[in-house]
């Protein structure tokens, strides 16, 4: 006698629809663990490219006791200050790209030419060196700022396409207070400065740039709170 063989049988519905249902909930707790990490990956090497051009910048002053003058990190300003850093004297081999690229400005829709970090510097007690090689004089303090995860250039004031900010904080400009010494401590201008700084612990895409400052501190509460709280 022939052996009876069963039929092959196969997933029923309600076993696809179970397995589909798993899938789904694995992919949504790991998808966003995947973009965190990721995010946090670029603040790293965002930190990480910061602490090589600080010592590139702390090499030049070094040699010509003055920070390099100011450069807002677009490219129509991109020669006064990172430029000065590869050439003729090659302090770092090249300058490295904000990981978290071109930055949107805040309120408005228009970017940055270049995906670079912008860099602020200045006199303590004096003021800016300017974006003219004209009027640039010894500097002794500098700022550094990359776009942070939120892809917005959080440091332009309340008269630049709509930053909203009281006080001005444009790597351009800095130190900022300088004209004002006085309101280096005004609580306003502490609490405003402490927006201007990327937290993780306020989610992995918030409001906040990563900063670092380096040379000589400007005297001032805002000053203490930023160099305290800025990468390092």
């Amino acid at each position: 006698m022939k052996e009876k063989r069963e039929a092959k049988r196969g997933f029923t519905l309600i076993e696809l629809l179970i397995v589909v249902a798993i899938i789904a909930i694995l992919a949504a707790i790991a998808i966003p663990n995947f973009l965190e990490a990721q995010t946090r990956a670029k603040c790293s090497r965002c930190k990480s490219d910061m602490r090589t051009l600080a010592t590139a910048i702390e090499a030049y002053f070094v040699d010509w006791n003055s920070y390099t003058c100011t450069d807002a990190g677009d490219s129509w300003n991109v020669f006064s200050g990172w430029y000065r850093l590869t050439t003729p004297v090659a302090y770092t081999t090249s300058i490295p790209a904000d990981p978290f690229g071109d930055a949107r400005y805040p309120g408005g829709s228009l970017k940055r030419l270049d995906p670079m970090y912008e860099l602020g510097s200045g006199a303590v007690g004096l003021g800016t060196t300017g974006t003219n090689f004209s009027n640039r004089r010894p500097s002794d303090t500098w700022e550094m700022s990359g776009a942070g995860p939120d892809h917005r250039d959080d440091t332009l004031d309340i008269n630049n396409y709509g930053g909203g900010h009281q006080f001005a904080w444009n790597e351009v400009t800095y130190p900022w207070f300088s004209s004002n010494p006085a309101m280096a401590d005004d609580p306003a201008a502490c609490n405003e400065a402490l927006t201007l700084v990327y937290d993780p612990t306020n989610g992995t895409v918030s409001y906040g740039n990563i900063l670092r400052f380096g040379g000589q501190k400007p005297p001032g509460k805002v000053y203490d709170l930023l160099y305290s709280v800025a990468s390092k």
